[in-house]
């Protein structure tokens, strides 16, 4: 998750530059230390910055607590209306704005199906405890697809995964992992019996695919940071961010992994590997 961020930053940075706003950065890292943010956050202020670039739901929640009215764009909010950083994704209404870091779930469902045309049951594995998960989870229960059917596999702690053969149903024919830290942690342990039972994974953790996930549609966060750094321009400008709708991921990468493909008899299409932005042999 770190090289995320930092390719968020650095995408920022770069989209100024290119756009000519010649800026003036204070980097402040709370290296995962989420209970000294608020300190950092006022660190900023106490400089008189004229805008805070946070990279995180903890970090942009910091900044939208402080006092000052300092405008705020962020990324990669999974969930920027329950996170209370905006009142609505189209007219944000208060300080912050931004881009939103979680790919559709309706996107997701379409690669699955792109790459396993008559799957029918997919499991989803996800941590109880994590505010992101829970947010995807949602998103996928509002899907509307009479064919294919999710069957929620919740744990409560990590230590519940070593029970992951009894946890997994025999006939699934796909595991999707939604976002979340003790997942992405523990993802060695996941791919160890999904390995045993020949499931799929489809992750949303990017370095997942590489690691033996079948394939992941993912953002891409440098790209992120480019975007981010449109708003930050408009309100340098003079725009106010209560009124710059907060956008959604654009253009999501393919990333598949062709050599997990061939262990459990799967072909990618051709076009599909055309369109991958990462095909790992």
């Amino acid at each position: 998750m770190t090289q995320n961020l930092d390719d968020a930053v650095h995408g920022f940075k770069a989209e100024l530059t290119e756009r000519g706003i010649h800026a003036e950065f204070h980097y402040f890292n709370a290296d995962g230390n989420i209970d000294q943010l608020a300190k950092l956050a006022n660190q900023l202020a106490e400089k008189k910055v004229d805008l805070i670039f946070a990279c995180s739901t903890p970090a942009a929640s910091a900044a939208v607590k402080l006092t000052q009215d300092i405008p705020v764009v962020f990324t990669p909010v999974f969930d920027p209306i329950g996170a209370n950083l905006v009142l609505s994704m189209a007219e944000p209404g208060g300080k912050a704005t931004g881009v939103a870091g979680m790919v559709k779930a309706d996107d997701k469902l379409n690669f699955m199906e792109r790459i396993l045309p008559t799957i029918q049951k997919i499991g989803v594995l996800y941590h109880t405890e994590d505010s992101n998960a829970i947010v995807e989870v949602a998103n996928f229960r509002k899907l509307n697809n009479p064919k294919v059917q999710f069957i929620e596999i919740p744990i409560k702690e990590a230590e519940d995964l070593s029970n992951l053969l009894d946890l997994l149903p025999s006939d699934l024919e796909a595991l999707f992992l939604p976002i979340g830290k003790v997942i992405e942690d523990n993802f060695a342990t996941i791919v160890y019996y999904t390995d045993t039972l020949e499931i799929p994974i489809i992750a949303s953790h990017a370095p997942n695919v590489p690691d033996g996930a079948l394939a992941g549609l993912v953002a891409n966060h440098y790209q992120l940071g480019k975007e981010c750094a449109v708003k930050a321009m408009q309100i340098l400008k003079g725009a106010s961010p209560s009124q710059i709708p907060v956008d959604t991921v654009k253009a999501p990468e393919i990333w598949l992994n062709q050599f997990t493909a061939e262990n459990l008899g799967i072909s990618f299409s051709e076009d599909l590997k055309e369109e991958a932005t990462e095909v790992f042999e």
